[in-house]
């Protein structure tokens, strides 16, 4: 009796001494520094996944361990998505969207998803054993990846829209034959004219033949969005340009369609195929605002094929596009980048119209593209230069969208 409870004795101390021994192991291994990653470990990872390398200038400067913050926003940058994480920050800057952090935002919203492992606790360090979880992802990514995001504010709602994976080595336009997963980024302005007013403005009445968008913008008063238009040349519009009930450029260019509306929130798009003027006709007398370009993209919901005798240059080739639109309900002014295979390609006549068809737009006309394509909302500009300079072409005249009862001087 006495050897079993001695016996008993020892084992339970034995259990005991364990017990505290497996404690003293996985505080240790708590307390052990986790083994991080470097910058330079990471790329490797990233550019096998992506199936290319970066070179350096498209990534933030790293120093020492990253975090996984730090290593999302270098997978972000190797796949062309920093002008993204930067658009959302500038939303982030309004009061209204707090949240709005460009990294930890991207994360919770892009398709596929990040893994947990690289997405979470954003400010703890990246550890080795996320690396392999990190590249499925990106070799996800590398096969289709895109997003959206809208904003709401005062009758204007700002829609972002990204897809694809730049290729720095690729061609600006992208690859047309491909067309696989190719990096493009668009940006909408949605407005509810019946509460919102446009109405056009000239760059002369901030003094100046031509001036960026984000100037004319700033020198007017209660103005909530801009927008570039139609076609110009030298600081002259081509085709009809009508504001405030005053005409600019009479001229209605023939076979080239137009966008129409007034103060009442009324709109009208122009097919220049069916309508050889609007001087003839008073039915488009009550459209102080009248503005020309072309080609037509849509008309009653679908496709409208005609080229308006626009250079097949401007048509079949990819370029940075600027267009109106409407879905029955709101107008819709849209831009899509370009020239950038990291980016944004662009997108021809074409794959325009299927992209307005993709957003539901019943009608919808192409403006005037290229470098002079921008977008501008709220003091900022969600749109990006395919000018060398990365600056903003001066234009003629912009659309502006205004807070209820603000409106262009003369």
């Amino acid at each position: 009796m006495k050897k079993f409870f001695a016996n008993s004795a020892v084992r339970k101390a034995f259990v005991i001494a364990a017990s505290f021994a497996a404690a003293a192991a996985a505080d240790a291994l708590r307390a052990a520094p986790v083994p991080a990653v470097t910058a330079e470990e990471l790329k490797p990872v990233v550019f096998r996944a992506l199936g290319h390398d970066v070179p350096q200038k498209y990534f933030s400067q790293y120093d020492g361990a990253l975090t996984r913050g730090d290593a999302l926003r270098l997978c972000f940058e190797a796949m062309g998505w920093d002008f993204v994480i930067k658009a959302v920050d500038q939303i982030g800057i309004l009061p209204e969207w707090p949240e709005a952090e460009g990294i930890s935002y991207l994360a919770r919203t892009i398709s596929p998803r990040p893994p947990e492992a690289l997405a979470s606790a954003l400010d703890e360090p990246l550890g080795a054993e996320a690396l392999k979880e990190a590249s499925d992802w990106l070799a996800e990514c590398a096969k289709s990846v895109h997003w959206k995001a809208s904003f709401a504010w005062n009758s204007t709602e700002l829609i972002m829209i990204k897809r694809g994976v730049g290729n720095p080595a690729g061609p600006a336009n992208g690859d047309m034959k491909k067309g696989v997963n190719e990096p493009m980024f668009a940006v909408l302005l949605a407005v509810d004219m019946k509460s919102i007013p446009c109405q056009i403005a000239t760059a002369v009445m901030v003094g100046a033949n031509k001036a960026p968008l984000a100037t004319i913008a700033v020198e007017n008063f209660g103005v909530v969005g801009g927008i570039n238009g139609g076609y110009f040349a030298g600081a002259k519009p081509i085709g009809v340009l009508r504001r405030q009930g005053y005409t600019d450029s009479a001229k209605f260019w023939p076979n080239r369609s137009a966008f129409g509306w007034n103060e009442r929130g009324e709109y009208v798009f122009i097919d220049g195929r069916v309508t050889a003027s609007i001087s003839n006709d008073h039915s488009f007398d009550k459209f102080t605002e009248v503005l020309q370009a072309g080609p037509l993209l849509m008309k009653g919901g679908v496709p409208a094929p005609n080229s308006e005798k626009v250079h097949p240059n401007v048509l079949n080739f990819r370029h940075p596009r600027t267009f109106v639109g409407s879905n029955g309900r709101r107008v819709f002014w849209g831009v899509v980048d370009g020239r950038d295979s990291m980016h944004s390609v662009g997108m021809t006549i074409e794959e325009l119209r299927k992209f307005c068809a993709q957003l539901s737009l019943t009608e919808a006309l192409n403006l005037d593209g290229g470098g002079s394509s921008s977008l501008w909302w709220r003091g900022m500009t969600f749109s990006l230069p395919s000018n060398a300079s990365d600056r903003e072409r001066p234009i003629p005249y912009a659309v502006l969208m205004f807070e209820p009862g603000a409106g262009v001087r003369r």
